[in-house]
Protein backbone atom coordinates (compact mmCIF):
# COMPACT_ATOMS: atom_id res chain seq x y z
CA UNK A 1 0.00 0.00 0.00
CA UNK A 2 1.37 3.41 -0.99
CA UNK A 3 1.02 5.45 2.19
CA UNK A 4 -0.80 8.77 2.37
CA UNK A 5 1.52 9.90 5.17
CA UNK A 6 4.96 8.88 6.31
CA UNK A 7 7.35 10.12 9.00
CA UNK A 8 10.53 11.73 7.66
CA UNK A 9 13.47 11.36 10.02
CA UNK A 10 17.02 12.49 9.31
CA UNK A 11 19.67 9.86 9.95
CA UNK A 12 21.44 12.45 12.10
CA UNK A 13 18.49 12.94 14.46
CA UNK A 14 19.35 10.00 16.71
CA UNK A 15 22.87 11.30 17.30
CA UNK A 16 21.65 14.81 18.16
CA UNK A 17 19.03 13.40 20.51
CA UNK A 18 21.61 11.10 22.11
CA UNK A 19 23.83 14.11 22.77
CA UNK A 20 20.95 15.88 24.50
CA UNK A 21 20.07 12.83 26.59
CA UNK A 22 23.64 12.49 27.81
CA UNK A 23 24.07 16.22 28.45
CA UNK A 24 22.14 16.22 31.71
CA UNK A 25 19.79 18.93 30.42
CA UNK A 26 16.74 17.88 28.41
CA UNK A 27 14.28 20.73 29.07
CA UNK A 28 14.00 24.02 27.19
CA UNK A 29 17.60 25.01 26.61
CA UNK A 30 20.07 26.15 23.96
CA UNK A 31 18.76 23.86 21.21
CA UNK A 32 15.29 25.40 21.41
CA UNK A 33 16.84 28.81 20.85
CA UNK A 34 18.95 27.40 18.02
CA UNK A 35 15.85 25.88 16.41
CA UNK A 36 13.97 29.19 16.70
CA UNK A 37 16.84 30.98 15.00
CA UNK A 38 17.04 28.34 12.24
CA UNK A 39 13.30 28.61 11.55
CA UNK A 40 13.61 32.40 11.46
CA UNK A 41 16.39 32.24 8.88
CA UNK A 42 14.45 29.77 6.76
CA UNK A 43 11.18 31.71 6.61
CA UNK A 44 12.78 35.16 6.65
CA UNK A 45 11.26 36.31 9.96
CA UNK A 46 13.31 36.15 13.18
CA UNK A 47 10.32 36.55 15.52
CA UNK A 48 9.80 32.86 16.33
CA UNK A 49 8.60 31.22 19.55
CA UNK A 50 8.79 27.42 19.70
CA UNK A 51 6.13 25.54 21.66
CA UNK A 52 5.05 21.95 22.22
CA UNK A 53 2.36 21.89 19.50
CA UNK A 54 0.65 23.96 16.85
CA UNK A 55 -2.44 23.89 19.07
CA UNK A 56 -0.46 25.66 21.78
CA UNK A 57 0.71 28.22 19.22
CA UNK A 58 -2.91 28.87 18.23
CA UNK A 59 -3.99 29.33 21.85
CA UNK A 60 -1.12 31.75 22.47
CA UNK A 61 -1.99 33.69 19.30
CA UNK A 62 -5.64 33.98 20.29
CA UNK A 63 -4.71 35.03 23.82
CA UNK A 64 -2.25 37.69 22.64
CA UNK A 65 -4.77 38.89 20.03
CA UNK A 66 -7.08 39.76 22.91
CA UNK A 67 -9.68 37.01 22.54
CA UNK A 68 -11.58 36.53 25.78
CA UNK A 69 -14.53 34.55 27.14
CA UNK A 70 -17.66 35.24 25.13
CA UNK A 71 -15.86 36.78 22.14
CA UNK A 72 -16.16 35.55 18.54
CA UNK A 73 -13.44 34.45 16.14
CA UNK A 74 -14.10 34.39 12.39
CA UNK A 75 -12.73 31.05 11.24
CA UNK A 76 -12.95 28.22 8.74
CA UNK A 77 -14.68 24.96 9.65
CA UNK A 78 -12.65 23.14 6.96
CA UNK A 79 -9.62 22.27 9.07
CA UNK A 80 -8.27 20.01 11.79
CA UNK A 81 -10.38 20.13 14.96
CA UNK A 82 -7.36 21.58 16.79
CA UNK A 83 -7.80 24.88 14.96
CA UNK A 84 -11.21 25.60 16.37
CA UNK A 85 -10.87 23.78 19.68
CA UNK A 86 -8.26 26.44 20.47
CA UNK A 87 -11.07 29.00 20.28
CA UNK A 88 -13.20 26.98 22.71
CA UNK A 89 -10.21 26.66 25.05
CA UNK A 90 -10.36 30.43 25.61
CA UNK A 91 -14.11 30.40 26.18
CA UNK A 92 -14.76 32.09 22.83
CA UNK A 93 -16.99 31.03 19.95
CA UNK A 94 -16.34 30.39 16.25
CA UNK A 95 -18.12 32.44 13.62
CA UNK A 96 -17.93 30.38 10.46
CA UNK A 97 -16.65 31.70 7.13
CA UNK A 98 -17.30 29.86 3.86
CA UNK A 99 -14.55 28.30 1.72
CA UNK A 100 -13.62 27.81 -1.91
CA UNK A 101 -15.16 24.65 -3.38
CA UNK A 102 -11.86 23.76 -5.11
CA UNK A 103 -9.18 24.54 -2.52
CA UNK A 104 -11.07 24.37 0.79
CA UNK A 105 -9.59 27.74 1.76
CA UNK A 106 -11.36 30.72 3.33
CA UNK A 107 -13.13 33.09 0.93
CA UNK A 108 -12.29 36.78 1.53
CA UNK A 109 -15.75 37.86 0.33
CA UNK A 110 -17.44 35.57 2.82
CA UNK A 111 -15.15 36.91 5.55
CA UNK A 112 -16.08 40.46 4.59
CA UNK A 113 -19.77 39.63 4.99
CA UNK A 114 -19.22 37.98 8.38
CA UNK A 115 -17.18 40.90 9.74
CA UNK A 116 -19.68 43.43 8.41
CA UNK A 117 -22.72 41.70 9.93
CA UNK A 118 -21.38 40.33 13.23
CA UNK A 119 -20.26 42.25 16.30
CA UNK A 120 -17.84 40.97 18.91
CA UNK A 121 -15.34 39.38 16.50
CA UNK A 122 -11.85 39.82 17.95
CA UNK A 123 -9.72 37.80 15.52
CA UNK A 124 -9.72 36.12 12.12
CA UNK A 125 -8.27 32.62 11.85
CA UNK A 126 -7.54 31.24 8.39
CA UNK A 127 -5.68 28.13 7.32
CA UNK A 128 -3.80 26.88 4.27
CA UNK A 129 -5.41 23.60 3.27
CA UNK A 130 -2.80 21.01 2.33
CA UNK A 131 -0.18 23.74 2.08
CA UNK A 132 -2.02 25.60 -0.70
CA UNK A 133 -2.13 29.17 0.59
CA UNK A 134 -5.41 30.91 1.15
CA UNK A 135 -5.74 34.45 -0.20
CA UNK A 136 -4.05 35.76 2.92
CA UNK A 137 -3.28 39.16 1.39
CA UNK A 138 -6.97 39.90 0.73
CA UNK A 139 -7.93 38.35 4.06
CA UNK A 140 -5.56 40.77 5.79
CA UNK A 141 -6.97 43.68 3.79
CA UNK A 142 -10.51 42.77 4.88
CA UNK A 143 -9.52 42.27 8.52
CA UNK A 144 -7.51 45.51 8.59
CA UNK A 145 -10.61 47.49 7.54
CA UNK A 146 -12.22 46.32 10.78
CA UNK A 147 -9.08 46.61 12.96
CA UNK A 148 -9.00 42.86 13.58
CA UNK A 149 -5.78 40.77 13.76
CA UNK A 150 -5.25 37.74 11.51
CA UNK A 151 -3.98 34.37 12.75
CA UNK A 152 -2.80 31.86 10.14
CA UNK A 153 -3.05 28.18 10.97
CA UNK A 154 -0.04 27.21 8.88
CA UNK A 155 0.14 23.62 10.14
CA UNK A 156 0.13 22.35 6.53
CA UNK A 157 2.13 25.21 5.06
CA UNK A 158 5.74 25.15 6.26
CA UNK A 159 7.71 26.26 3.21
CA UNK A 160 4.71 27.57 1.28
CA UNK A 161 5.40 30.80 -0.62
CA UNK A 162 3.33 33.66 -2.03
CA UNK A 163 5.20 35.88 -4.50
CA UNK A 164 8.51 34.38 -3.28
CA UNK A 165 7.72 35.25 0.36
CA UNK A 166 7.30 32.34 2.75
CA UNK A 167 4.27 31.93 4.96
CA UNK A 168 5.11 33.48 8.31
CA UNK A 169 5.53 37.02 7.00
CA UNK A 170 2.05 38.14 6.00
CA UNK A 171 -0.13 38.30 9.11
CA UNK A 172 -0.04 39.25 12.78
CA UNK A 173 0.41 35.60 13.76
CA UNK A 174 1.33 32.37 11.95
CA UNK A 175 1.26 28.97 13.67
CA UNK A 176 3.33 26.06 12.38
CA UNK A 177 3.13 22.36 13.23
CA UNK A 178 6.08 20.01 13.64
CA UNK A 179 3.87 17.04 14.51
CA UNK A 180 4.92 13.51 13.54
CA UNK A 181 3.82 13.47 9.89
CA UNK A 182 4.29 17.12 8.97
CA UNK A 183 6.83 18.35 6.40
CA UNK A 184 9.31 18.95 9.24
CA UNK A 185 8.79 16.97 12.44
CA UNK A 186 10.12 17.31 15.97
CA UNK A 187 8.23 14.21 17.03
CA UNK A 188 5.74 16.80 18.18
CA UNK A 189 6.02 20.54 18.40
CA UNK A 190 5.00 23.87 16.95
CA UNK A 191 6.01 27.47 16.50
CA UNK A 192 4.32 30.83 16.82
CA UNK A 193 5.66 33.45 14.39
CA UNK A 194 4.82 37.12 14.97
CA UNK A 195 5.80 40.59 13.74
CA UNK A 196 7.89 42.13 16.52
CA UNK A 197 10.01 41.38 19.57
CA UNK A 198 7.49 42.81 22.04
CA UNK A 199 5.04 40.05 21.11
CA UNK A 200 7.85 37.48 21.15
CA UNK A 201 8.72 38.43 24.72
CA UNK A 202 5.14 38.11 25.89
CA UNK A 203 4.67 34.79 24.08
CA UNK A 204 7.82 33.39 25.70
CA UNK A 205 6.48 34.33 29.12
CA UNK A 206 3.06 32.84 28.44
CA UNK A 207 4.48 29.54 27.17
CA UNK A 208 6.01 28.84 30.61
CA UNK A 209 3.68 29.91 33.45
CA UNK A 210 4.32 33.62 32.86
CA UNK A 211 7.85 33.21 34.20
CA UNK A 212 10.98 34.65 32.58
CA UNK A 213 13.42 31.79 32.05
CA UNK A 214 16.21 34.24 31.13
CA UNK A 215 15.88 36.37 34.25
CA UNK A 216 17.38 33.73 36.53
CA UNK A 217 18.17 30.04 36.67
CA UNK A 218 17.56 29.44 40.39
CA UNK A 219 14.18 29.62 42.11
CA UNK A 220 12.28 31.23 39.26
CA UNK A 221 9.18 30.71 41.37
CA UNK A 222 10.23 33.81 43.36
CA UNK A 223 9.24 35.87 40.32
CA UNK A 224 5.89 37.65 40.39
CA UNK A 225 4.41 37.12 36.89
CA UNK A 226 1.91 39.81 35.88
CA UNK A 227 -0.40 37.32 34.12
CA UNK A 228 -0.95 33.58 34.14
CA UNK A 229 0.70 31.37 31.55
CA UNK A 230 0.82 27.75 30.45
CA UNK A 231 3.21 24.82 30.19
CA UNK A 232 3.63 24.99 26.42
CA UNK A 233 7.38 25.24 25.94
CA UNK A 234 9.41 23.01 23.61
CA UNK A 235 12.26 20.93 25.02
CA UNK A 236 15.75 20.31 23.65
CA UNK A 237 14.92 16.71 22.67
CA UNK A 238 12.25 17.93 20.27
CA UNK A 239 14.45 20.78 19.08
CA UNK A 240 17.31 18.35 18.32
CA UNK A 241 14.99 16.33 16.07
CA UNK A 242 13.65 19.48 14.44
CA UNK A 243 17.11 20.88 13.70
CA UNK A 244 18.18 17.62 12.09
CA UNK A 245 15.11 17.50 9.84
CA UNK A 246 15.01 21.20 8.99
CA UNK A 247 18.35 20.91 7.21
CA UNK A 248 16.71 18.57 4.70
CA UNK A 249 13.45 20.45 4.15
CA UNK A 250 14.49 21.59 0.67
CA UNK A 251 14.58 18.05 -0.65
CA UNK A 252 11.34 17.11 1.10
CA UNK A 253 9.50 20.02 -0.52
CA UNK A 254 11.14 19.50 -3.93
CA UNK A 255 9.90 15.93 -4.25
CA UNK A 256 6.36 16.76 -3.05
CA UNK A 257 6.13 19.65 -5.50
CA UNK A 258 7.43 17.58 -8.41
CA UNK A 259 4.88 14.87 -7.67
CA UNK A 260 2.11 17.45 -7.46
CA UNK A 261 3.08 19.02 -10.78
CA UNK A 262 3.07 15.58 -12.36
CA UNK A 263 -0.49 15.04 -11.07
CA UNK A 264 -1.56 18.49 -12.27
CA UNK A 265 -0.48 17.64 -15.80
CA UNK A 266 -2.01 14.16 -15.76
CA UNK A 267 -5.40 15.22 -14.37
CA UNK A 268 -5.79 18.43 -16.39
CA UNK A 269 -8.44 17.16 -18.82
CA UNK A 270 -10.25 14.74 -16.54
CA UNK A 271 -13.96 15.22 -15.87
CA UNK A 272 -14.48 13.10 -12.74
CA UNK A 273 -11.20 13.88 -10.98
CA UNK A 274 -10.27 17.55 -10.76
CA UNK A 275 -7.48 19.45 -9.05
CA UNK A 276 -7.57 23.18 -8.33
CA UNK A 277 -5.84 25.49 -10.79
CA UNK A 278 -3.49 27.70 -8.77
CA UNK A 279 -1.98 31.05 -9.74
CA UNK A 280 1.69 31.16 -10.70
CA UNK A 281 2.34 33.46 -7.73
CA UNK A 282 1.91 30.65 -5.19
CA UNK A 283 4.28 27.81 -4.37
CA UNK A 284 2.52 25.35 -2.05
CA UNK A 285 4.29 23.00 0.35
CA UNK A 286 2.08 20.22 -1.05
CA UNK A 287 1.69 18.52 2.30
CA UNK A 288 -1.56 17.25 0.81
CA UNK A 289 -2.64 16.84 -2.80
CA UNK A 290 -6.40 17.25 -2.96
CA UNK A 291 -8.70 16.26 -5.79
CA UNK A 292 -12.43 16.84 -6.25
CA UNK A 293 -14.22 13.66 -7.33
CA UNK A 294 -17.78 12.73 -8.17
CA UNK A 295 -18.02 9.94 -5.60
CA UNK A 296 -15.33 10.08 -2.86
CA UNK A 297 -16.31 6.80 -1.17
CA UNK A 298 -16.16 4.93 -4.47
CA UNK A 299 -12.86 6.65 -5.37
CA UNK A 300 -11.24 5.79 -2.03
CA UNK A 301 -12.35 2.15 -2.35
CA UNK A 302 -11.04 1.94 -5.92
CA UNK A 303 -7.69 3.44 -4.98
CA UNK A 304 -7.33 1.20 -1.95
CA UNK A 305 -8.00 -1.83 -4.16
CA UNK A 306 -5.16 -0.53 -6.34
CA UNK A 307 -2.86 -0.33 -3.34
CA UNK A 308 -3.06 3.43 -2.81
CA UNK A 309 -4.11 4.94 0.52
CA UNK A 310 -6.44 7.95 0.24
CA UNK A 311 -8.44 9.93 2.78
CA UNK A 312 -10.39 13.13 3.37
CA UNK A 313 -7.88 13.86 6.19
CA UNK A 314 -10.18 16.42 7.91
CA UNK A 315 -13.96 16.74 8.26
CA UNK A 316 -15.83 20.02 8.50
CA UNK A 317 -15.81 21.13 12.14
CA UNK A 318 -19.15 22.93 12.26
CA UNK A 319 -21.21 19.71 12.36
CA UNK A 320 -19.46 18.42 15.49
CA UNK A 321 -21.44 18.42 18.74
CA UNK A 322 -19.05 20.81 20.49
CA UNK A 323 -19.95 23.47 17.89
CA UNK A 324 -23.68 22.75 17.79
CA UNK A 325 -24.66 26.31 18.68
CA UNK A 326 -22.83 27.90 15.78
CA UNK A 327 -24.13 26.12 12.68
CA UNK A 328 -25.06 28.13 9.60
CA UNK A 329 -25.44 27.76 5.84
CA UNK A 330 -22.05 27.27 4.20
CA UNK A 331 -22.48 26.03 0.61
CA UNK A 332 -18.77 26.07 -0.20
CA UNK A 333 -17.93 24.01 2.89
CA UNK A 334 -20.72 21.55 2.08
CA UNK A 335 -19.42 21.07 -1.46
CA UNK A 336 -15.73 20.73 -0.57
CA UNK A 337 -16.35 18.48 2.43
CA UNK A 338 -18.53 16.18 0.33
CA UNK A 339 -16.31 15.93 -2.74
CA UNK A 340 -12.65 16.20 -1.72
CA UNK A 341 -10.11 13.37 -1.35
CA UNK A 342 -6.35 13.50 -0.74
CA UNK A 343 -3.86 11.24 -2.53
CA UNK A 344 -0.18 10.50 -1.70
CA UNK A 345 2.26 13.14 -2.90
CA UNK A 346 5.04 13.30 -0.30
CA UNK A 347 8.79 12.71 -0.36
CA UNK A 348 8.37 8.92 -0.09
CA UNK A 349 6.37 8.56 -3.35
CA UNK A 350 8.76 7.22 -5.98
CA UNK A 351 8.43 7.90 -9.72
CA UNK A 352 7.17 4.34 -10.21
CA UNK A 353 4.59 4.76 -7.47
CA UNK A 354 3.57 8.14 -8.87
CA UNK A 355 2.93 6.54 -12.26
CA UNK A 356 0.92 3.79 -10.58
CA UNK A 357 -1.19 6.36 -8.74
CA UNK A 358 -1.90 8.19 -11.99
CA UNK A 359 -2.83 5.02 -13.85
CA UNK A 360 -5.14 4.07 -10.96
CA UNK A 361 -6.82 7.47 -11.12
CA UNK A 362 -7.24 7.10 -14.89
CA UNK A 363 -8.90 3.72 -14.35
CA UNK A 364 -11.42 5.44 -12.07
CA UNK A 365 -11.91 8.24 -14.61
CA UNK A 366 -12.52 5.78 -17.44
CA UNK A 367 -14.50 3.28 -15.38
Amino acid sequence: MIALFKVFMSKYASLRVSNVLSSGYIGEGPLVKEFEEAIGRYIGNPHVVCVNSCTSALILALRIAGVRVGDFVATTPMTCLATNEAILALGAHPMWVDVCTQTGNMLPDSLSTVLRTTSGIKAVMCMHWGGVPCDVLKINDVARMHGIPVIEDAAHAFGTEIDHTKIGNHSDFACFSFQAIKTVTCGDGGALVVKNMAVVKRARLLRWFGLDRELSTDMRCHQDPPEFGYKMHMNDISAAIGLSNLKLVGGILKTARENAQYYDDAFENMLNVRAAHLPDSVRPSRWLYTVIVSDPAEFITHMRNCGVACSKVHDRNDTKTMFAGSRCNLPGVTSFDKDHVCIPTGWWVTKEQRDHIISSVKEYEDG
